[in-house]
Parts: C-alpha cells; sequence; structure tokens
C-alpha cells in the first residue's frame, strides 16, 4: 500500500485536458457522459465493469498506475463493490471519485456509510436526497439533474407519423413490469395501506418518506425494506398515471407503452412500446400535444421528459414539479398543470389555437440547447472537482 500511495501521490486537476478513468457499465447516459467527456476535449479510458470486486480492482489499480487518472468517474456507484473496499482503497490512494446518481442511491448502495470517504463526490439528481447522502457520511454532496441524449440542432420528423399532427400523445410505462421484479407475498396488503393513506391519483412529493413513517415496522432489516419501497413506488406511480389517462379528454388522443395500458380503460388509442431515443423524438416533434406524468419515486425532480421533448421540437404538456421552476423559465418556457381539469382545459386550448405552441417550443428547445444537454452536467462535474481537489 505504501509503495501504491507514492504512485498515486502526483496532484490532481491540476491542467486540462484531464485524464478519466471510467467504469462503464453500459447504464442509462453512461455511454453519453464518455462521449460528452471527449467532446470537452479530456483523455478519457473506459473500463467496463466486471462483476467480480477482486477482478474490478484489480483492473482499476493496474489501468490507473499506467494513466494517473485526476479522477475515476461512474453512475450510480457502478464498479464499486457493495461492501465498500474498492471505495475504501481509491479514498487510501487518495484518488477522487465522481460519482452521478440518477436513481434513488438508497435502493443501490444499502450500506451507505461504507462508501463515504472525504475523496468521493456525489452528484444526485434528487435534490431531496442531499441531505439524506450527508447524513450517510458523504462530505461532498451536489444537486445535478439528469439531462437529455438527444440533439436540439437536429430534425427530428418521420413522416410516418405525420397523422399525429392533431393528436395529444403520452408515451410511457405502467411500471408493471418493475413492479413484478419485486413482488413478495405481502406486498399487495400494504400498497393497499398506502392507497387508504395516500391520495395516489396526486404527485407524492415525500412518497420514501410517508412509506418509511408508516410501513418501516414491517421489517427486520433495511434491506428488506428498501425492497417493499422500491415497489410500493412502483405500484404508485402506476396508480398515478393510469388514473391520470383515464380522465384525458382530447381529440384524438394515443398511448404508446406496455401492453398492460389495453387493460386500463383509457379513453383512446393504445399502441405498443417505442424506443426512446430512435423513434420517440419523431413522435415528440410530430405531436400536437406530448403529455408528461412524473414517477412517483422523484421528490422535486422533474421527469427526463422535460429535457427531451422540447430537444426534438415537441410541444410539453407536463405536471408541475418544483424543480421546473430552477431549470426553465416556466411563465415562458413550460406549460404545466395540477389537476385533471387544469390539464383538460390546456388541451382544448392548444387543440383551438395549435400555433400558439410555437413560441414556447422553440424557448424551451433553447432553453435545453444551451443548458441542458449532457455535456453541459459533465463539465459542471468537473469544474465542482477541480475546486474540491
Amino acid at each position: 500500500m505504501q509503495h501504491l500511495k507514492a504512485r498515486f501521490s502526483y496532484p490532481k486537476f491540476r491542467q486540462q485536458p484531464y485524464k478519466i478513468l471510467y467504469l462503464d457499465d453500459d447504464y442509462f447516459l453512461q455511454k453519453e457522459s464518455i462521449a460528452a467527456l471527449k467532446q470537452l476535449g479530456h483523455d478519457v479510458t473506459v473500463l467496463n465493469v466486471i462483476h467480480n470486486p477482486t477482478q474490478m480492482l484489480a483492473q482499476i489499480l493496474k489501468t490507473a498506475v499506467i494513466i494517473q487518472p485526476d479522477c475515476i468517474m461512474s453512475i450510480n456507484h457502478a464498479g464499486f463493490d457493495p461492501e465498500g473496499k474498492i471505495a475504501h482503497i481509491l479514498s487510501e490512494l487518495s484518488v477522487p471519485v465522481l460519482l452521478w446518481y440518477l436513481d434513488d442511491f438508497r435502493f443501490i448502495i444499502l450500506k451507505g456509510d461504507i462508501h463515504a470517504n472525504p475523496n468521493t463526490a456525489i452528484f444526485t439528481f434528487e435534490k431531496q436526497h442531499i441531505s439524506a447522502l450527508r447524513e450517510t457520511g458523504f462530505e461532498h454532496v451536489f444537486h445535478l439533474p439528469s439531462a437529455t441524449v438527444l440533439d436540439p440542432a437536429r430534425s427530428y420528423k418521420y413522416a410516418e407519423f405525420a397523422g399525429l399532427s392533431n393528436a395529444t400523445v403520452f408515451i410511457g410505462s405502467t411500471f408493471n413490469k418493475s413492479k413484478a421484479a419485486r413482488y413478495k407475498p405481502r406486498f399487495p396488503k400494504w400498497t393497499q395501506q398506502l392507497e387508504q393513506q395516500l391520495d395516489l391519483t396526486q404527485l407524492q412529493h415525500n412518497l420514501f418518506t410517508e412509506i418509511k413513517e408508516t410501513q418501516r415496522h414491517y421489517f427486520d432489516t433495511n434491506e428488506a425494506f428498501y425492497h417493499y419501497a422500491s415497489y410500493a413506488m412502483c405500484h404508485a406511480t402506476a396508480f398515478y398515471r393510469r388514473h391520470w389517462l383515464q380522465n384525458v379528454a382530447a381529440r384524438d388522443f394515443h398511448v404508446m407503452g406496455d401492453e398492460d395500458w389495453r387493460k386500463a380503460n383509457i379513453p383512446g388509442k393504445v399502441h405498443g412500446p417505442v424506443h426512446n431515443v430512435t423513434v420517440a423524438p419523431h413522435i415528440f416533434k410530430m405531436a400536437l400535444i406530448n403529455l408528461c406524468f412524473s414517477s412517483q419515486q422523484l421528490g422535486s425532480s422533474v421527469s427526463l421528459r422535460a429535457f427531451d421533448i422540447p430537444a426534438a421540437g415537441g410541444f410539453l404538456l407536463t405536471d408541475w414539479k418544483d424543480d421546473l421552476a430552477e431549470l426553465f423559465d416556466a411563465e415562458n418556457e413550460i406549460v404545466s398543470f395540477r389537476s385533471v381539469d387544469e390539464m383538460n382545459d390546456l388541451i382544448a386550448y392548444y387543440e383551438k389555437y395549435p400555433d400558439r405552441r410555437e413560441p414556447v417550443i422553440q424557448r424551451a428547445r433553447e432553453r435545453v440547447k444551451n443548458e441542458h444537454q449532457v455535456i453541459h452536467r459533465i463539465q459542471k462535474m468537473l469544474e465542482i472537482a477541480a475546486k474540491i481537489w
């Protein structure tokens, strides 16, 4: 260890381009983050994640000794073992680690305190997680929203979707598949209790806390509780989306997602799933109105659709989330609703006056182009890391 410490005692973040060792598990936004680092001119070495901690650590150390990185980067702790051994050794060697969390950290690092050290910076998509991460022991914690992978400069306009020019569209899942993957026999009974305690037809901005306060006592361990909590959040999202979709009043309404929507008594045409990157952007562009119903897993943070739909040049009509006011000009770039009646009034308005969508579309697209692409988030991470180290 003393020999390794000497090898890693070089200064970090002294000059650009930086040397980055990136741990890639082929997870959401990882490939795009790597591309953004290269676009910014940094020297990136990519290590594919090995799901064997001993082998993974060996690969990290062998590679790091050679390239002497300014930091190691990953998303959602990909590449790190549950017991925190890799994090501990990298901390001992004074190697900065930058982690972007795009999911709830409590469902990923169940023993979070053993991962916390002064050489790790956590960037979380959810502002409400900052205090919990700090209580876990992480010293450097920052809010960093998700971002679009779509190119706002590109023309998204497949002619095959021209028939949607007067349509209101929702693209999204029921979350039933994710829910089924977490199922245990007693869970439906407890989610039924949640339905009685909370109004799941409305967004629950502190759902995890509500579940913890009322149902944590059913479980012997945090691990067992977190497993149930993730199931309950999937259930709550399915319940919420189903309610709103059943109450959409549009002249021409289309829902695209998993087949379970066909059982939901939706007043519109139900289609199968579409690819979020290769197909959905063209639908966003061609549709008259694109509805967004957020996941109940989110606290104040916004759905990725809030970035993707404007990036594609589409018109977004979304449920209100508090972070919208920080990410956009809420008066001129976003059209939102807080009730079924308000949603339907807005649908009727833009059906009657479709041209009034255009200024909103252009302003929102310009905002995403200038502030909400993956490259902007990566640049922010590195600026903060350079100040720390």
